[in-house]
């Protein structure tokens, strides 16, 4: 059945005229009605979660899922292969390694409604999976993938072989104003502008270490201090053709301090400005796709607008984020009003600039050839920074200095940090945790085991 009467100001279209005629709509008005309320209680319910339980709804939704078409011996495989530590010593000799991994193969084709559809076909080589898994069964945080650019890495010991974390590396967060103000520009301006310099900022999307190398090691400053890496930054160019100057993040749980991208100074520092609360509730996957369904029924034009119409010069759609503008103005079609869609958790955003003049570069006033480096970015001296900080490796434990120089307790954790892992470890009287966090059992769990298993808490290294 063709659909004609949700045309307004796209009826002159060619584009939107040929789309619509290749569109079939087969939902029924009382299966419209079941999916508008399906949304309202799934979007009442998760509202009504913390931010943690929230993410962990959403794990459980995935995993069931995403259990369908896994064999559980490929599962074990990869945590066996999950680095665990033998003595409090073991930072010493840990020798990251980052293994790019071989980005999905895609293709267009049309899906059942005409659209532009692209299949991703995924790598088949072990470490590609083995990413996917550890991503998924790690992170509290949704295996959502990611729109436009990205590199993968999965982070390994050289000495075990073993998994010490997965990274991945996107487009930079155009959303996020606070970003545009730091760097000086214009937001419109530089979304408008052809082969804008907005492609020379990465955004860590995922960074997330194995446990317990995150909590006995602190993990996620060592892989937050990789995404900063000269082999990420050549990789990039080579990739994209673009040179990566700045490199942005946000925490996953709020804005306070505590996360792994603390304390890493000169590497990474904290913006003075949060993201902002007014973000729309996200969905579980399969509710997503039921709205997304209903916009192209009941409001067809905005679909085309967010979800088909493209850029005639760059050939990509003319919506960015559309995942958010979809959200928001589905859920505003819906009768909800902002206090009971937004999910009012503003996330600390930390910044990287590469080099020290990456902000005149940013803008246009210098070539690259004239960038200064700010740090030193190799490998080897972003972890001998993880291992020592700013105190280098002193022969004394970091409690026989605090001691020494009589320092109150409420510096403490400063001194500690200075010290980095070695100044954690020798400042702990207490076992190193050896657990392997491992989301695997998720779906078999009733809610009321969930929250009993995790706790409201807030943790160094729980940041994606």
């Amino acid at each position: 059945m063709m659909k004609t009467n949700k045309v307004h100001s796209l009826d002159k279209n060619p584009d939107y005229k040929s789309w619509i005629k290749s569109q079939s709509f087969e939902l029924t008005p009382s299966q419209i009605e079941q999916t508008k309320e399906k949304i309202k209680i799934e979007v009442k319910k998760l509202m009504e979660l913390s931010v943690n339980h929230r993410l962990l709804f959403m794990k459980q939704v995935e995993i069931a899922n995403w259990l369908k078409n896994k064999r559980a011996s490929d599962l074990q495989w990869v945590k066996r292969m999950i680095w665990q530590p033998e003595g409090k010593s073991d930072f010493r000799r840990i020798t990251p390694q980052l293994i790019k991994i071989n980005n999905d193969f895609q293709y267009v084709s049309k899906n059942l409604w005409g659209e532009d559809f692209t299949t991703r076909i995924k790598p088949s080589e072990p470490y590609a999976q083995h990413w996917d898994t550890l991503l998924t069964l790690v992170s509290s945080s949704p295996n959502n993938g990611s729109v436009g650019r990205q590199m993968r890495y999965l982070v390994i010991d050289k000495n075990t072989k073993q998994y010490l974390g997965v990274i991945c590396i996107s487009s930079a967060m155009y959303r996020i104003r606070a970003i545009h103000d730091e760097i000086g520009w214009d937001r419109e301006a530089i979304k408008k502008q052809k082969g804008s310099r907005l492609n020379c900022i990465a955004n860590g999307q995922a960074i997330v270490p194995t446990q317990p190398f995150g909590s006995a090691f602190l993990g996620g400053k060592l892989l937050s201090l990789l995404c900063l890496s000269k082999e990420v930054a050549d990789a990039w160019e080579v990739e994209y053709g673009d040179k990566l100057v700045a490199v942005h993040t946000t925490s996953l749980y709020g804005s306070e301090a505590g996360t792994q991208y603390d304390n890493l100074t000169p590497y990474w520092r904290k913006l003075p400005k949060d993201t902002s609360s007014e973000s729309p509730i996200r969905l579980t996957s399969d509710t997503y796709s039921e709205l997304c369904n209903w916009l192209r029924h009941e409001h067809t034009e905005m679909y085309y607008k967010i979800f088909v119409k493209k850029n005639k010069d760059t050939g990509m759609l003319q919506t960015r984020e559309g995942k958010t503008i979809a959200l928001t103005y589905a859920y505003r079609q819906l009768g909800l009003n902002k206090v009971e869609f937004n999910s009012k958790e503003a996330r600390g955003i930390y910044s990287s600039f590469l080099y020290q003049n990456s902000i005149d570069y940013l803008n246009g006033h210098i070539q690259k050839e004239e960038l200064i480096p700010a740090f030193s970015n190799s490998i080897e001296d972003l972890t001998e920074f993880w291992r020592f900080g700013s105190m280098g490796d002193t022969t004394k434990p970091t409690s026989e200095i605090i001691k020494e120089k009589k320092k109150p307790e409420k510096i403490r954790k400063k001194v500690q940090m200075k010290g980095q892992t070695k100044g954690r470890v020798d400042s702990k009287t207490t076992l190193l945790p050896s657990e392997i966090e491992w989301y695997l059992d998720l779906p078999k769990m009733t809610w009321g085991e969930i929250q009993s298993k995790y706790p409201e808490k807030r943790q160094v290294n729980e940041t994606s």
